[in-house]
């Protein structure tokens, strides 16, 4: 351990820390410009379909009809409530990352130990740094014990790095002397002088990469943004052209901006916001039921046409825990998988290890030694008297090993284990020429395998004095091997990624041949091909024209940098790629914010990595995630019917409300009828479709290539084809009560009728999606209860008395009546007729 009288120097003092605090600042990430929620609520509201509304909503209040004005400014609240919050939730990126920097932090101050605050560091501080310690700047060694630190939350590489202190003979220190904010002391303690804080450290520099980078808005939202906008032109136009025909024609301008604003009503797609609103939240809802989060909606539809998935091996593809699959002697080798016991022929080489390891450390490859040798009787017995630890060499530059030496307490005796780089330990061994061959054979083969190999050696002395790893002969043991395990669940879930057109591509920090192990194990489509990893010193020296090819047919990469994981995730979406990236660390929070789609673990990522990322993971599964792309494409199957619904029930709706405009006669929709029509819109357009399941075949189909639209000419053509058809029903019933002579209520009462029943019909023709009326659709319990609601809603408007004048209907009771039940027949009939026919009974064998 460290102690204070071995530091050399006494430290700051309190005057100049207090002095390069104020000039350099605290020691914190940098700050995105937030947006107040003001600003995020203004840039709502200017949106067009919001500003459509607001005025729509001002216009009914200036006319006195302060209901139809509450019930949409009531729907555009909630809406905006919805986008304002989910907005505000995106500007906590960056403060997610100073919780990854420890909340206090040791150092020495005028000769005094102090715990501070750990945006109280400055530069120059000596930061005394302890097994277990989550590091709040970047610092460069000048005592180091057995130091070594988890750097894969910047780096991607799963094995802890060793660190040394800078011994005052090299001119300048490399990355051997320094330690970095954000990184995880998992095993010694040593002492640090601080040289960068805040902004400037390599957490700093991430963050501020973060800060550039805008996350790309969903090609779906883009578009029904873009059909909104043309269609408020539209109905701007067609609504002031109707509103002064008509009051040239009856000479009324009240009547004429009747019309006018019913118009506006019918045609402005309000429903838009709505349909897209509704299917997004309550997708992210059956998700969360599924172990996923979300927090950007408009991912779960884009991420349906995902064509290839960046993955992260360390935590993602792997456990994220070393364990020790191969044990090799000069007479026998086994691979242990499965839980497997090492038998009594390994037994001296297991025991050796865990001597040359230290027992309840953070080490993984130290920990993964206890978990097997504690799985079986495999310890060689040592002696009736315990064992104290007498002298400990730690890994270090030059010095790739760790030497343990132990004395018995009785001074019987001592002994040393060695643990290190297999080359390193044989040379402290007595070994022939041949013997050492055979052994570099052997962890070459075991290294090509992709694991991480150690060699073992021990000595035993019967003297007192504990010997050191420079004192040979030691004896040589044999080889461990180590590697961070696949996922049960991963190989399954990439075969399905594959079978849905999805390409699966590996990205890590770690070495070329691990990765290759991994990517094989994983059914990646590497193939063994070393032509199909690109390392990161060959993507460095790549140009974006040669990376932009490299792309098109690389499985894995291995070797890069953060820098580097973003380039590729760019390079990809040149290509014409809808990228989607998994990650857990902080080094994958900026390829997550700039993919089309980021997918953060939640077990063991950062929280860096989850704010950054549109899902989360809970559980780190695979199964989710393939979870998550079906529900994507469900979406977009569901919101395509939908639109194209919408397009179509607002045929009759317009036509109707053209009828006295080109035809003459009394206004037949008011704006309380368009208002009551929405009513049965909203939810039928959302909650309705929201409710359809997924074809049977949605897995197996590719990707929605991303120049498909959401309105395609095609959507259109069939939607107005179906409407049309439902607009010549409402006319034909016109047509005949005018033929009547029947008044006014009466042709208002089979106008709002005779378009309830043709919104039914084509609810049901478009919930068949493709297939049309030719194929049965399953029971959909909302459709149901939608059945129920337009029943009971039309009764209260039919049967009511006051609710008939306000509706401005006939005052008949017994022909509202059959007007009723002539429109519940109707709707029953189309339900019944997208209800599957139940199956015949089958005969059973006695």
């Amino acid at each position: 351990m460290v102690k204070v009288d071995d530091i050399g120097r006494a430290g700051l003092s309190d005057d100049e820390a207090a002095q390069r605090l104020r000039r350099d600042g605290p020691n914190r990430l940098p700050q995105l410009r937030r947006r107040t929620l003001p600003v995020i609520a203004l840039a709502v509201f200017t949106q067009p379909m919001f500003l459509l509304l607001l005025a729509t909503s001002a216009v009914y209040g200036l006319i006195g009809s302060l209901s139809d004005a509450l019930v949409l400014l009531v729907s555009v609240a909630v809406v905006a409530t919805i986008s304002i919050v989910q907005e505000h939730r995106t500007e906590r990126v960056l403060e997610s990352l100073k919780e990854l920097s420890s909340p206090r932090s040791r150092v020495l101050r005028a000769g005094r130990v102090l715990r501070i605050a750990s945006q109280d560091l400055v530069r120059g501080d000596r930061l005394l740094i302890h097994e277990g310690d989550r590091l709040a700047c970047d610092a460069t060694l000048v005592e180091a014990h057995s130091l070594q630190l988890d750097e894969s939350m910047l780096t991607g590489e799963s094995v802890p790095v060793a660190k040394a202190a800078l011994d005052g003979v090299q001119a300048t220190a490399t990355d051997a002397h320094r330690v970095h904010a954000g990184t995880l002391v998992v095993q010694g303690d040593g002492v640090a002088i601080v040289h960068a804080t805040g902004a400037h450290t390599a957490l700093g520099r991430i963050g501020g990469s973060l800060a550039q980078i805008e996350p790309r808005p969903s090609r779906v939202q883009a578009e029904l943004k873009q059909v909104v906008a043309r269609i408020a032109l539209f109905a701007t136009l067609i609504c002031v052209a109707a509103a002064v025909l008509y009051a040239a024609r009856q000479g009324s301008w009240v009547e004429g901006l009747l019309v006018g604003l019913t118009l506006a009503m019918a045609i402005i797609p309000e429903e838009f916001a709505v349909v897209w609103t509704v299917l997004m939240a309550l997708g992210a809802w059956r998700l969360a039921q599924r172990g996923v989060l979300t927090r950007q909606a408009q991912a779960i539809e884009a991420l349906g046409t995902t064509t290839v998935l960046c993955v992260d091996k360390t935590g993602t593809l792997t456990r994220n825990q070393m364990e020790l699959l191969a044990l090799a002697t000069p007479q026998a080798q086994v691979a242990l998988t499965g839980g497997a016991v090492a038998d009594r022929r390994f037994a001296e080489l297991l025991d050796s290890a865990a001597l040359a390891s230290v027992a309840n450390g953070l080490e993984p490859m130290d920990r993964a030694i206890f978990r097997l040798r504690d799985r079986g009787d495999t310890t060689v017995a040592t002696g009736a008297d315990p064992l104290e630890l007498a002298q400990r060499e730690s890994v270090a530059p030059g010095h790739p090993y760790l030497a343990n030496s132990w004395r018995r307490r009785d001074g019987g005796g001592s002994l040393l284990a060695v643990k290190g780089a297999p080359d390193a330990v044989l040379g402290l061994c007595a070994v022939e020429p041949e013997a050492a061959a055979q052994v570099a054979a052997q962890a070459d083969r075991l290294a090509q395998q992709g694991l991480r190999v150690l060699g073992v050696a021990r000595a035993d002395w019967l003297t007192a004095p504990a010997p050191s790893a420079g004192s040979p002969p030691l004896r040589w043991l044999g080889l461990i091997g180590f590697l961070d395990p696949l996922r049960d669940d991963v190989p399954q879930a990439i075969e399905q990624c594959r079978q849905a057109g999805i390409r699966v591509v590996m990205i890590t920090g770690d070495a070329a041949q691990t990765a290759r192990t991994i990517a094989r194990l994983a059914g990646l489509d590497a193939g063994g091909d070393a032509a199909a990893v690109v390392t990161g010193p060959e993507l460095a020296a790549m140009s974006d024209a040669a990376l932009d090819d490299a792309v098109r047919t690389a499985a894995v990469y291995a070797r890069v940098t953060p820098a580097q994981k973003l380039r590729i995730v760019r390079a990809l979406q040149r290509a014409g790629a809808v990228v989607a990236m998994t990650g857990d660390g902080v080094n994958d929070a900026a390829a997550l914010r700039a993919a089309d789609i980021g997918v953060a673990m939640g077990e063991r990522g950062t929280d860096v990595a989850r704010e950054a990322a549109a899902l989360v993971l809970q559980t780190d599964s695979f199964a989710a995630l393939v979870a998550a792309v079906r529900m994507g494409r469900r979406i977009f199957g569901n919101l395509k019917h939908s639109v194209a619904y919408l397009l179509a029930v607002h045929v009759p709706i317009i036509g109707v409300s053209l009828m006295p405009v080109l035809f003459g006669g009394p206004v037949l929709l008011l704006p309380l009828h368009v208002v009551f029509l929405e009513l049965i819109i909203d939810p039928a357009c959302s909650l309705v479709f929201e409710a359809e399941p997924e074809p049977g075949d949605c897995m197996t189909q590719p990707p929605r290539p991303a120049r498909v639209r959401l309105i395609a000419s095609a959507t259109v053509g069939q939607a107005l084809a179906v409407g049309g058809l439902g607009l010549l029903g409402v006319a034909a019933i016109q047509l005949a009560g005018r033929a009547l002579g029947l008044p006014a209520p009466w042709l208002r009462l089979g106008a709002l009728a005779s378009v309830i029943v043709a919104n039914l019909a084509m609810l049901s023709w478009f919930r068949a999606g493709a297939a049309g009326a030719l194929v049965a659709r399953p029971i959909n319990r909302t459709f149901l209860w939608l059945l129920i609601g337009i029943c009971a809603a039309s009764a209260a408007v039919l049967l009511i008395g006051p609710l008939s004048a306000a509706f401005g209907l006939p005052d008949d009771a017994r022909l509202r009546a059959a007007t009723l039940v002539l429109a519940l027949v109707a709707g029953w009939a189309g339900w019944r007729l997208r209800a599957p026919a139940a199956p015949a009974p089958q005969a059973s064998a006695v």
